[in-house]
């Protein structure tokens, strides 16, 4: 486990703003300060619903996590937050196509709802637009549309003064209409919520000032005559190192370090031994923590590209070696360990490649291996990629960094060594990459003073500590999933009269809770007033017990009336759907009582955590499908006939393949044990068989019947005449409106496609369909939805594919959303377009 500097203030005080709010957090620090230390801390103790995220594969297998784009399905083009009806580029996205091809199975919702904390690593490469279009997503998915990020923490991490994000220029050129700068915190929802500024400060890479001082001039824009010629004085361009030196080369390009690398192992007349990662399960290429076949010979400089997981910790991701022996596929590579050699037998290690799933049982999030890539932790290392070094530790190195192209190159290559002693300039580096951008700079000046942050965590936790309560005694979520359920159950007029009464009884008690949460809400604005956290004020915490213990009664008798549910269908679908909506509300209150049990020793953050996190899901034994349910009708006279004749029914479904309600209804039982028919004639009598169903299954039930009868010496006379067929009369149709012209009409009133699905509490999806409508109908243009130039390659697209299904010109024309090809789709029915 990652064990924090304790004696590090600043760390504790991030620790705090994690597990103590919900307030954001940029956490930054020169290099070498330990901010992948603090990643791992938090990860690795935190109690809250956790994801990693990184902006590249490699960057989020090494964090332990998953990549932004892949976690949230985002489109890999620039993202406009605003609404857009053209764009000069194909890939762009506004929130209505963003949202409106949003793919998120039913789990990944559900991780998103559940979701507390979102760790956003390398942040300095997050463009603006991405993280606006995560805001999007979340705030979408978990229905607060009013809060960044749908309440979501964040932790950024990343140092802004290394690598810059990726942008092209045609990206920019519709982007800068939005945003002033390229980086994180020109975006909108940082705008909106501008996180807590924390700088790590002290330094455990380097140690020497002058060089550290040297280092904050580059990093500052601060570079003096002084410190440039202290820095040119490692200028030595025809250095050649001594082997035993490790000396590792940073430059700017891929091609450079790669030609360094083949030509160094080629000059060593040695034999090559070839490993083979081995790659199971989903493990994406560009991904590959390692080389997939490693070329090593004896005499080859190495790195190590993982940190030891041994006690002792041998070898750390960037420590630099040489191969001294290779046999029987193991590798002995020799370091400087202070002012001795170490020889370390390495063994192969593997790296995970995970995505979050949702613990059903626990409602916790949870890690599950899509792949794993092992090989050994080795890479050639005469030279590597300033890129690629990110993150690294050397302690020599020869820069060739006169090329450098983007703000933060030479401030990463020089932050890698850990002394300016162990630095060889191979080429003189310009004033004008020795500079930071300004706006970098600008940004950094907003860094709070401790007395402030100190202030900010406070109230952050204060507030957090109320809506923790606020939300516990909060009953509107399952109250609403009731007043649907019940909606539904009216609508489809399935069950009985009996199931609207069992409802009638749960809501009742529900509005007492709500209206007991509402009483209580009052009191606890009163004592929130007060300056101190809840945790620590006594009253609360007395009212706090007493309410908690009042709801925990309360909750456990509601629990009790929904073990005794009356619901029976021979419908298997509406049983299933009637069996997930119950189910529902059922675990949100087994989740409450389990909550409130905390209120016997009174509040506290951890106290809730810990709770939180020994909740598992109750069995919940109640079917609805009456092939499964055990209810029986207080109306059947003859329970223990009633059951004879439903297994009878059951095993003839079985027996011929069909559905229950195919054989006979519920109905038509009750009304058996109730009549007694004892002939084929008195069964034509039963609601539900006629003349194909009594000679199909006839003679089984009236056997049955007919042996009850004798067995237990009762009579069926008289019984038979009374029954009368019913036939269900139709209901009246009344007309209703229709519900894509009310779409219409709100889009030609000038409302987005999010806004109309937001006020008719529909999806954007089916928004998009309405329109397809009326382009159909040749009511709306086509041409106020895509621009000209990709409709024409859609166009071609559809020449070329005979098929019309979606998922198939979809496979062709990645470029364009599901609801683009279904409007080009309603053109050409309409005849606007031609593709003959």
């Amino acid at each position: 486990m990652q064990k924090p500097d304790e004696d590090n203030i600043i760390f504790q005080t991030a620790v705090d703003f994690i597990n103590n709010s919900n307030h954001p957090v940029f956490l930054t620090g020169k290099a070498g300060t330990g901010k992948t230390t603090f990643l791992k801390y938090i990860k690795e103790n935190t109690r809250k619903n956790t994801a990693v995220v990184a902006p590249t594969g490699v960057a989020a297998i090494n964090a332990g996590g998953t990549t932004i784009h892949s976690f949230f399905q985002l489109p890999f083009g620039p993202y406009l937050p605003e609404t857009k009806k053209h764009f000069s580029l194909q890939n762009a996205a506004d929130k209505n196509s963003l949202l409106g091809n949003l793919r998120l199975s039913g789990e990944r919702k559900e991780i998103m709802e559940l979701l507390e904390l979102l760790i956003i690593d390398e942040i300095s490469m997050v463009r603006c637009d991405v993280l606006d279009a995560i805001d999007a997503v979340l705030r979408h998915v978990r229905r607060q549309y009013s809060v960044p990020f749908g309440g979501v923490q964040v932790l950024y991490i990343g140092d802004m003064y290394q690598l810059p994000p990726v942008i092209k220029d045609e990206e920019w050129k519709i982007l800068s209409d939005v945003y002033s700068n390229q980086y994180f915190f020109s975006s909108q929802v940082v705008m909106e919520q501008s996180p807590v500024y924390i700088e790590l400060k002290k330094v455990y890479r380097q140690t020497d000032s002058s060089f550290i001082n040297l280092l904050n001039q580059v990093r500052n824009n601060e570079m003096d005559k002084d410190g440039y010629n202290l820095l040119h004085s490692r200028y030595i361009p025809d250095y050649k190192p001594n082997n035993a030196d490790n000396f590792i080369t940073l430059t700017t390009h891929n091609n450079k370090a790669d030609a360094i690398n083949i030509q160094a192992l080629s000059k060593l007349h040695e034999k090559t031994f070839s490993f083979n990662a081995s790659v199971n399960g989903s493990f994406f290429e560009n991904s590959f923590p390692a080389d997939e076949v490693l070329n090593l010979k004896v005499g080859a400089q190495v790195m190590f590209l993982k940190n030891d997981m041994e006690k002792f910790r041998r070898y750390y991701n960037g420590k630099i070696g040489v191969i001294r022996k290779i046999e029987d596929d193991k590798i002995w590579v020799e370091c400087k360990q202070d002012d001795s050699l170490q020889l370390i037998e390495t063994k192969r290690e593997t790296w995970r490649n995970i995505k979050y799933t949702l613990n059903n049982k626990t409602q916790q999030i949870e890690e599950e291996e899509l792949g794993s890539f092992t090989q050994y932790p080795l890479r050639l290392a005469w030279a590597i990629t300033i890129h690629k070094s990110q993150g690294l530790t050397f302690q020599n190195a020869i820069i060739d960094a006169g090329n450098a192209f983007a703000p933060g190159q030479v401030y990463v290559a020089l932050s890698r060594c850990t002394s300016l002693h162990g630095i060889i300039l191979h080429s003189k580096i310009s004033y004008n990459s020795l500079h930071s951008d300004e706006r970098i700079v600008d940004f950094a000046t907003k860094q709070q003073s401790s007395k402030q942050q100190e202030q900010i965590l406070f109230n952050a936790a204060k507030q957090y500590q109320q809506d923790i309560i606020y939300k516990l005694f909060d009953f509107k979520s399952s109250q609403n999933l009731l007043n649907s359920l019940v909606s539904w159950v009216r609508e489809n007029n399935v069950f009985g009269v009996s199931v609207s009464e069992w409802l009638g009884s749960i809501k009742r008690r529900l509005d007492i809770f709500n209206s007991h949460s509402e009483k209580f809400e009052i009191v606890l604005n009163e004592l929130f007033a007060q300056d101190n956290l809840p945790d620590e004020n006594d009253i609360f915490q007395q009212r706090f017990k007493k309410a908690s213990e009042w709801f925990y009664a309360e909750i456990d008798k509601i629990k009790k009336i929904f073990l005794n549910s009356p619901a029976s269908t021979d419908n298997r679908q509406f049983a299933k759907d009637f069996n997930t909506r119950v189910q529902k509300i059922f675990d949100i209150l087994c989740y409450k009582i389990h909550l409130f049990d905390i209120g016997r020793n009174g509040f506290s953050v951890s106290a809730y955590y810990n709770q939180k996190a020994t909740f598992k899901k109750e069995v919940f034994i109640m079917n609805a499908y009456s092939g499964k349910s055990n209810y029986i009708s207080e109306a059947v006279k003859y329970p223990d006939l009633y059951n004879d004749l439903k297994a009878k029914r059951n095993e003839i479904a079985v027996e011929k393949g069909i559905a229950i309600f195919m054989v006979c209804k519920t109905q038509s039982l009750e009304e058996m044990t109730q009549y007694l028919p004892c002939t084929l004639d008195e069964l034509g009598k039963i609601n539900g068989f006629g003349a194909v169903k009594i000679k199909q299954f006839g003679k089984d039930f009236i056997s049955i019947i007919q042996n009850y009868c004798e067995l237990h010496n009762i009579d069926n006379i008289g019984l038979i005449p009374v029954i009368k067929k019913v036939k269900k009369p139709k209901l009246a149709t009344t007309g209703k409106p229709d519900t894509r012209k009310t779409s219409f009409d709100l889009y030609k009133n000038g409302k987005s496609f999010l806004e109309i699905a937001t006020e008719r509490n529909l999806s954007i999806t089916t928004i998009e369909g309405h329109m397809a409508h009326f382009i159909e109908t040749g009511e709306l243009n086509i041409d106020d939805l895509i621009d000209k130039n990709k409709q024409q390659k859609i166009l071609e697209i559809l020449k070329a594919t005979e098929s019309r299904s979606l998922q198939a010109i979809k496979e062709k024309a990645p470029f364009a959303g599901y609801a683009e090809l279904k409007w080009m789709l309603a053109s050409e029915k309409r005849g606007v377009i031609r593709v003959d």
